[in-house]
This record gives structure tokens, sequence and C-alpha cells, in this order.
């Protein structure tokens, strides 16, 4: 049976959308977004077709490996992957590849072919980070061989996806440099660990947590412990951090805390959720309940989509994958007229994956 929801338009006036054409409304925000002038908006409308799961959006992923920027063909072929098509592998490698040339050691380069070269090298980061995505342990052997590629950020961004994958010397590599006596080389450890995201990086980072003074290494820590899976060894520094002085500090020690399944973690989101006065504590607190398996409010999201920063509507969105679609989809379709592109976007990736749905 289908769904319909009554969305407040005007004063005065009502606006109707059943799933179904809700649906409809999201694929074509996004089918839209993929002539955007933005790359990076190209981009994440290709992703989003990825994960909305339609392999009807196939043949217009096809056709995006031709773009003219490589990092959508990056995503295009990412995005065919989850769809079950290896039609991006040769894109990818072909990008990873596309090294550089290197001239004489005693020519100095001009900064005009440094920048090129960094611009090009970044490409391949990316580009080895979707193969790893995409191969998983069986890309190993590439990344081996990539760890003597002549350019260093090729080299770092082979050993972070090996580490990623879980090979330990490459990890080892990551977390004994969070003890370092560098400031500089503790934050750089930490923020590439919030992209291994691995479960043995949990201990070290709340080690790190514990003892730490400076505030850019403690974001990037918190950012590194929220997406590390088995990270109940944190949870005692965690719920502590939740109570900084620091604004930014508080939310992000509450948005990592999300996915801890104990019980002083789930009484602390609970009481954030109810107690707090900031809309980013409330919301943050809420989706750590959802993570955990406890329900999320209905008001508590709607309030937060009527937040002025777009990373509070985002936040509410995920919550939102919690709800009935009687529930959520007023939440949605208010997203689809968001006007911040990452939060319609986000908003018309959930849609889809409801709207495809079985009822």
């Amino acid at each position: 049976m289908a769904i319909l929801i009554i969305i407040p338009a005007l004063p005065g006036q009502a606006q109707s959308f059943s799933k179904k054409e809700l649906g409809r409304k999201a694929l074509q925000t996004v089918v839209d977004q993929l002539k955007s002038d933005d790359s990076d908006v190209r981009a994440q409308a290709a992703e989003i077709l990825g994960g909305a799961g339609n392999k009807a959006a196939a043949g217009m992923l096809k056709n995006m490996l031709g773009d003219r920027d490589k990092y959508v063909r990056i995503a295009a072929s990412r995005a065919l992957w989850e769809l079950g098509s290896p039609a991006g592998m040769k894109v990818v490698l072909g990008i990873i590849n596309d090294a550089p040339a290197q001239g004489p050691i005693a020519v100095t380069n001009t900064p005009l072919v440094e920048l090129k070269i960094i611009s090009q090298n970044k490409i391949r980061a990316k580009a080895i980070e979707a193969y790893a995505w995409l191969k998983g342990e069986k890309g190993a052997d590439l990344l081996y061989k990539l760890k003597n590629d002549n350019y260093g950020p090729i080299r770092d961004a082979a050993a972070r996806e090996l580490a990623r994958l879980g090979h330990d010397e490459e990890l080892a590599q990551f977390t004994e440099a969070l003890g370092a006596e560098d400031e500089a080389i503790r934050y750089e450890s930490a923020s590439v660990l919030s992209k291994i995201c691995h479960s043995s990086a949990a201990e070290p980072l709340a080690k790190l947590l514990a003892a730490e003074k400076s505030v850019r290494v403690r974001m990037a820590a918190l950012d590194a412990l929220k997406c590390t899976p088995s990270k109940i060894e944190a949870a005692a520094v965690l719920i502590k951090l939740t109570d900084d002085t620091n604004p930014t500090i508080k939310y992000k020690a509450v948005s990592a805390l999300g996915g801890i399944k104990d019980a002083k973690v789930k009484e602390k989101l609970a009481a954030l959720s109810s107690g707090a006065a900031d809309i980013r504590i409330k919301i943050a607190a809420q989706k750590g309940l959802m993570l955990s398996g406890a329900p999320a409010d209905v008001k508590t999201a709607l309030d937060a989509m009527s937040a002025a920063t777009p990373e509070i509507r985002l936040d509410a969105i995920d919550v939102a994958a919690a709800f009935s679609d009687a529930d959520a989809l007023p939440l949605l379709a208010q997203a689809l007229d968001d006007p911040d592109m990452n939060v319609k976007l986000a908003g018309a990736l959930q849609t889809l994956r409801r709207a495809s749905k079985k009822e």
C-alpha cells in the first residue's frame, strides 16, 4: 500500500507526496546533478546512483567514465562496482598508472610544473583509495608495488590502504606515530587513521586522547574514533570529553560515542539527547542512540532540519534512517528542497533506498 504524506508548503496550503512520487523526485534531483558544472557535485551524484542500488543507472554511470574530471570518473567507477559492474576498473588503473614524468635530477622544476605534479599525484592517490576499496585484499599486490613509487604521496597512499586492509606492519606505523613527541606527527597520524578506520586503532587513540593537550590533535583523534569499529576501549575517555568546555570537542566526542553498545554510553547519550540545549549535541546524541539500537526521537530530527548549519541537517537525515516511512518521508521531502546540495543529495539517497523497497 502506498504511503501518502502531507507536507506544509505555504500558509493555508498543503503538498502531498506518495513514497513513489517522492522517489521520482529524488531520482530526478540526482540525475539533474550529473550535469552540474561542479565536479564535486557530479561525483557525489554518481556515488548516490551506486549507493541507491538501481542497476538501471548503469548506463548513465558508464557515460560518466569519460567525464572531463578524473575524480568524477573514479566516483562513477566505484558506483558501477556497487551495481555489480567492473566497467570502471580500467579507468581507475589508468589513473593510477598515469605517473608524472620525471626529468633529470639536476633539473629543477618550475613552480608550475611542481603544482601539476602535486595535482596529478592527488588524483592518483584518490584512484589508489578507490582501487583498494574495489578489490579489497586482492588488490594488495599492486599496493605493495606502489610503495616503491617515485613519489612520496603515492607511497603514503599505498601504505595507508594496506593499513586499512589490516596489514600489521603498515598499520603499526600509523598507530605508533600517535606517541611521537612532535605534535605535527601525532596530528598527521590521527588524520590518516580517520581514513583507515581499523579496530586496532581504538586503544592507542583512546590513550592519546587521555593525555593530549593540542586541540587539533584531539579533534583528529575523535574523527578517527568516530569511524573505528569495536571502540569500547575508548568509551570512558569519550564520555569524559562530552563535558569538555570546547564545544567542537564536545560535539565530536558525542558523535564518536555512536555505535558503542555499552550501558554507560547509552545512559550518557540519552541524557544529552533530552537535556542538551544545543541542537547539534542533541541530534548527535540521537544519532548515537540510533546506532546503538535505541529508538531515536522524531521531533528532535525535525527540529534539526531547521538548523542553520548543513552538518546538523545531515545528522538529522542519518537519524531518519531509523524512522518508519510515515515519520521519515516528511523530513526527506524537506531535505529534497534544501538549499545545500549535500543535504539535498543525502535526502535523495535515503529516499531512493526507501522507494526501492517492496511494500
